[in-house]
Order: structure tokens, then sequence, then C-alpha cells
């Protein structure tokens, strides 16, 4: 990213942290969406504690030249993660990070003079656009995960009922009676 557009970028970054951190709680119900902006404790509010500390993170990470994945990584993962546990479905989940998009548009376009620096625009976006990547394989693990994890707690669970079973008739269930 060039100088000149870094330094607009950096100019509006909190305004951009926020109004995003704002839309990405707004996909909530109305319910929810009030305690997450009113509740600061992040042990009584993790969830809008993550979103604030990813957000300001991956805002950090696009004015960097290169997106660096041990950073950015760890972030969508807190912003994804917790959509796909909550049943979010994946366009749901992932347009939290497109939604960014639009947001550094409003605050940056007005600001641009020259064609390189709408170059330099696109370019960012194109980084969005790698951490939304990042951000479909992480939703996808996490529903897999989760998944399993339902089945094999319903194994879990019919097992239990045939040792029951087992104990009540005083026989191994599924053989059949002489």
């Amino acid at each position: 990213m060039r100088h000149q557009l870094q330094a607009i970028f950096s100019e509006h970054k909190q305004e951009i942290t926020e109004e995003w951190v704002s839309a990405i709680f707004g996909t909530y119900d109305i319910d929810t969406v009030g305690f997450l902006r009113s509740q600061d404790n992040a042990f009584l509010n993790p969830v809008g504690n993550k979103t604030k500390n990813a957000a300001t993170i991956l805002i950090g990470a696009l004015v960097d030249d290169n997106l660096d994945s041990d950073v950015v990584t760890p972030a969508v993962n807190e912003l994804i993660q917790v959509r796909a546990i909550q049943k979010f479905e994946a366009d749901q989940a992932m347009s939290v990070l497109f939604v960014l998009k639009s947001i550094i548009r409003k605050h940056i376009v007005p600001k641009l003079s020259k064609s390189e620096e709408f170059a330099d625009l696109l370019e960012l976006e194109s980084k969005i656009d790698s951490l939304a990547l990042v951000g479909f394989r992480i939703y996808s693990e996490c529903r897999d995960k989760v998944q399993r994890m339902r089945v094999d707690e319903f194994k879990r669970k019919h097992f239990q009922l045939l040792k029951r079973a087992e104990r009540i008739l005083e026989k191994p269930v599924g053989e059949p009676e002489s």
C-alpha cells in the first residue's frame, strides 16, 4: 500500500474499526446486539470482546504491505469460529468480512485523488478477499468439528441405551431369543 493511501487509512482506522464492529454486531438479533454493544467485560461478553479484538488486529494488518498469516489467521478464527458454532449459515458468517470493503470505501474513496491510489484501494480489497478465503477454511473446519461432536454424542447416547437395555433384560441386546 502506498504512503498516501496508508495515511488516509490510518487517519480513519478507528472509525472504520468501530463501524465494522457495529456492523458485525448488527448481524445478531436485536436483544443480543444491545448486550454486545453495552457490555465491555471480557468474561461476561466474550463474543463482543473477541470481535472487537479481532477487528482491531485485522484492520491493523491491512495497513501492512503483506498479510502476515500468523497474525490474521487467529483473528479471522476469532470472528468466524463463533459464528460457525452459533449455527450461522456460511454466507451469514462470511458476510462480516465482505462488509468491511464497503465501510473502507465509504471512508477512503472520497479522499482519493489519483488513479494510482484507486489501484492501491483495489490491492487493499484484494487483501480482504484473502481474509475471506482464510475465513471460509476456518468456517468449514469448525462446522465439520461441530458435526463430528454431534455424531460422537449420538453414538455415546446410543451405546448407553444399549447397555441399559442389556442390564434390564439381563442379556445382550440384539441376540435372538432361544
